[in-house]
């Protein structure tokens, strides 16, 4: 799954109303493509992953590295007044017991984004500037979700997150962090209906609160 940008306008994260025409009217400004070699979760048994990060906790659906989460919230603690985002990167993978689950290995700010208290916009310039970092620091990597912040509003998948959620990161193993990092408070979500999951985090190994 990678994200085309097509041209310099941009994709507004405002009113669901709004975002929605957005959506389905204005799909040249930002296009998902899949093609046949799509990306698809590694076949790993959970155990066998947990044994190989040396992660001494109970099974659940989204590991992030430590690292990653201080970026994420480093980033987002910067500008407190308005709403900032950016791009998971990881691998998801599939237990044949448990089902999908996804390792979070970076959080990417997203450039040239426009933030207000109330809502963000992605551009098309976003998306390029996302992709040229992937490459250069993370050739391995795979998009596996989306995060951003609620300043001082708390934690939940508002209507236009759950659009964009539903439009870009529909696939099982897509991931959603809201952090409000007035209240120093942070969600996890996960995949096209955003079901709330606790995330372990290792690296120290310690669960995320």
């Amino acid at each position: 799954m990678k994200p085309k940008p097509t041209n310099q306008k941009e994709l507004t994260n405002t009113e669901p109303d709004e975002l929605y025409e957005q959506v389905v009217t204005q799909s040249n400004q930002i296009e998902w493509v899949e093609c046949e070699d799509v990306y698809k979760p590694i076949e790993k048994p959970i155990k066998e992953f947990i044994e190989e990060k040396e992660i001494r906790l109970p099974y659940t659906p989204v590991y992030i590295l430590q690292s990653a989460l201080t970026t994420l919230k480093t980033h987002l603690e910067v500008n407190k007044t308005v709403e900032q985002g950016g791009i998971l990167f990881g691998q998801a993978y599939n237990d044949s017991q448990h089902g999908i689950y996804v390792e979070i290995t970076a959080a990417v700010a997203a450039p040239a984004t426009i933030g207000t208290g109330a809502h963000l916009e992605f551009t098309s310039d976003s998306w390029q500037g996302i992709m040229d970092y992937a490459k250069s620091t993370h050739p391995e990597a795979n998009i596996v979700g989306w995060y951003h912040s609620h300043p001082n509003i708390g934690v939940f998948m508002s209507g236009t997150d759950m659009r964009t959620q539903r439009a870009f990161f529909y696939h099982p193993w897509c991931v959603s962090i809201i952090y409000d990092p007035i209240r120093n408070e942070i969600g996890c979500f996960l995949g096209e209906d955003a079901k709330v999951v606790k995330p372990a985090v290792f690296e120290p190994m310690l669960l995320m609160k």
